[in-house]
């Protein structure tokens, strides 16, 4: 029986597609096992995890008077040592910045899983993305950590390419999707009156855009472009709003992306209305609502793009890491996703014309293939319910397997 378990991931609230993945890991595992399991969840913002879930959780503190940097310490460690199964969840296996607790995860993992794992417990990853990993200590952990866990379920294709060319040697690994995906928005009646309260008119089309701060600094073309990165930015959107004549709501889903969100809204002429909807406003659950009413999202957060492609928005995106370009291509969607590479006005207003006259071609593609994704999404979530009803790790798997194949 599974009665609590540890999930580590980003769980600061600080970015709206991490808590929105946890919100929908949870509610999955819940459904699954038929009651409301411990979660035991290590955090920066123990308050946030109270206010903001209505499942089972217990947030651990991982503050530095806590004795930890990060994930790398004390409390985290503890939590592990209490509860049952402890799932790695979201895209925290890359190592940029590797040797630095407190912005990479990977080290910090790397240096405690392998005694957790000697003390008998159970490791699991949860519909992760894997890397990007560019250096041979990042492969070397990458590596150990994948082959260490007594399962992995990765929510994209590229994913399972960049484990076979590590050579990762695990015989339980399932394709599923990211959790986010299946998270319930807010109400309807909540979802309007937010809208309403940031000035948008549902009967005026709504182009949703959203932009990161790193822009200059993750994808490679863009490390050439520097600051220019906004000034392009600015001026294919333009471009393209002279032509479409829509709102236009900015959407920020990491709080540190509202400053450059801003300095984008001065930069656009906009003869008709616009927005800002943060997520250091409204939760996860209110996000998801709006970029599920608005006509198209033009996304650079990936789980901006996630949100919204759940609720059958119409996206294009500009890809500042490779996980976006993954997902996109997990939509069959590529043609409507931008790499820095290509990054110009132009090319920048084209994407965003080119998604905008095509939503009712792209809406159709999201509601053939979203079931199908929601389903695998879960498929972690009837896994852990299979190991809490008492089968061991081998007939679990093969559980979750047949929920894929529509089997279960």
């Amino acid at each position: 029986m599974i009665g609590s378990l540890t999930l580590l991931g980003s769980s600061s609230g600080r970015n709206a597609g991490d808590a929105a993945l946890l919100a929908g890991l949870m509610a999955a595992i819940d459904e699954a096992c038929g009651r409301r399991v411990l979660y035991e969840i290590p955090t920066i913002r123990p308050s946030y995890i109270r206010k903001h879930y209505p499942n089972r959780t217990r947030p651990v503190s991982m503050m530095p008077w806590h004795l930890s940097l990060k994930m790398l310490g004390l409390p985290t460690w503890r939590s592990m040592m209490r509860t049952d199964l402890t799932l790695v969840f979201d895209a925290i296996l890359f190592d940029r910045e590797l040797y630095n607790p407190l912005f990479n995860f990977m080290s910090s993992l790397y240096a405690m899983l392998p005694a957790v794992k000697r003390r008998g417990k159970l490791l699991g990853c949860y519909d992760i993305g894997v890397g990007p990993v560019s250096t041979r200590a990042g492969r070397r952990m990458l590596r150990g950590l994948l082959e260490l866990m007594d399962f992995v379920t990765v929510r994209d294709r590229a994913s399972l390419r960049i484990m076979e060319e590590l050579g990762v040697q695990n015989s339980r690994v399932l394709l599923g999707a990211d959790a986010a995906l299946d998270v319930c928005p807010a109400p309807a009646e909540v979802v309007e009156r937010v809208m309403e309260e940031r000035g948008l008119n549902r009967d005026r089309p709504i182009l949703a855009v959203n932009i990161n701060r790193y822009f200059d600094s993750w994808a490679e073309g863009s490390l050439q472009l520097g600051e220019k990165v906004l000034d392009i930015y600015a001026a294919g959107l333009n471009r393209a709003l002279e032509e479409i004549g829509a709102d236009v709501v900015f959407v920020c889903t990491q709080y540190m992306d509202v400053e450059v969100t801003r300095r984008l809204m001065s930069m656009v002429r906009l003869p008709n209305r616009r927005a800002l909807l943060s997520n250091a406003d409204y939760d996860h659950y209110v996000v998801k609502g709006v970029l599920g009413r608005v006509d198209m999202v033009c996304a650079m957060r990936l789980h901006c793009a996630i949100m919204a492609a759940g609720e059958l928005t119409p996206v294009v995106a500009l890809e500042y890491q490779p996980k976006l370009a993954h997902f996109m291509e997990t939509l069959e969607l590529s043609a409507y996703c931008l790499g820095f590479s290509r990054f110009t006005e132009e090319t920048f207003a084209r994407l965003i014309l080119d998604g905008w006259r095509n939503r009712r071609e792209i809406r159709n593609t999201l509601q053939r293939l979203m079931p199908a994704l929601k389903r695998r999404s879960r498929v972690p979530a009837v896994l852990v319910a299979s190991l809490d009803r008492g089968e061991d790790l081998d007939r679990a798997f093969a559980t979750a397997r047949g929920f894929i194949e529509g089997g279960i």
